[in-house]
């Protein structure tokens, strides 16, 4: 039976899901026209504020890394945040919010691998039957479309699994406090929990600074003007201020906290399972609202 917290825990991930979801249709209209780059950058530096007047609201203050330990897992969390932005974005500018929404069911796979390979979490005959059948799901669901699918946006969509895992689990050492400078030994109870809108709030920035030199590359490859003239033009539309405005507020500052807070009472493939819920969740959206 599922305690009180644990409940709370999958609410808050139901939640998430539905916000993604919302969040993966609004996203494909936006990039027909929009840089992904420069989407995505937007996105983090208007929740960078948000975010961090959130955490000294409800946390009582913003807390600030203490230990090198601390400050190195925070840095890591940025960077994994920062790359599978860029991923998700620019995969779904390549494909569609329908496919994207299918390739989140690769993340329970990830994770649970991952999860078992760094000995965070252990491998169970049923964690793993599910993280098989999820991925098998991702393939027969493409390898079916009637489409050829784009290779390049499908496997972008992939690496934003494998880096929404790594994130995760780097994420529940924080809001589990787990971190110290010393490993914890036998049963010896955790210390220092982080709030889970702290750790969203401090990883942001870091994932600003990684999209900003991506947009930088960009610029200096000629691959497009992330920043140019029409750009400017196109990101001041109603609708991509829209979707601006949900990816801000919803996906990045309440999304992100939501799935924080749950990585405190489940572990991080139960976390990403939930997921598996975006791909129909996907489907409908577009269709009610397309």
């Amino acid at each position: 039976m599922l305690t009180t917290p644990r409940r709370r825990a999958h609410a808050a991930l139901l939640c998430a899901a539905l916000i993604y979801s919302g969040y993966n249709v609004l996203l494909a209209r936006a990039l027909a026209q929009l840089s992904p780059v420069a989407f995505s950058l937007c996105r983090e530096l208007a929740a960078i504020p948000l975010t961090y007047a959130w955490a000294a609201h409800l946390e009582g203050g913003v807390r600030l890394p203490s230990t090198k330990h601390e400050r190195v897992r925070l840095l890591a969390l940025g960077l994994v945040l920062g790359v599978y932005q860029l991923c998700f974005a620019t995969g779904v500018a390549l494909t569609s919010a329908t496919t994207a929404g299918i390739f989140q069911a690769v993340e329970p796979t990830t994770a649970a691998i991952m999860g078992a390979a760094l000995g965070l979490e252990p491998m169970t005959r049923r964690r793993a039957a599910a993280a098989l059948l999820a991925g098998a799901g991702v393939l027969l669901l493409e390898a079916s479309g009637g489409v050829r699918p784009n290779l390049l946006g499908c496997a972008l969509l992939f690496c934003q699994g494998v880096g929404i895992a790594a994130y995760c689990l780097l994420q529940r050492t924080l809001v589990r406090g787990n971190v110290s400078d010393e490993p914890l030994i036998g049963d010896a109870a955790p210390t220092n929990p982080w709030g889970p809108i702290t750790v969203t709030a401090h990883a942001l920035p870091v994932a600003a600074f990684v999209l900003a030199c991506a947009a930088v590359l960009d610029t200096l490859l000629g691959v497009e003007k992330p920043f140019g003239a029409a750009q400017r033009r196109r990101l001041s539309r109603p609708d991509a201020l829209a979707a601006l405005a949900y990816a801000t507020i919803l996906s990045s500052t309440v999304g992100y906290s939501l799935r924080a807070y749950a990585n405190r009472f489940v572990d991080s493939a139960t976390l990403v399972l939930y997921n598996a819920v975006q791909p129909p969740l996907t489907a409908l959206l577009a269709v009610s609202f397309g």
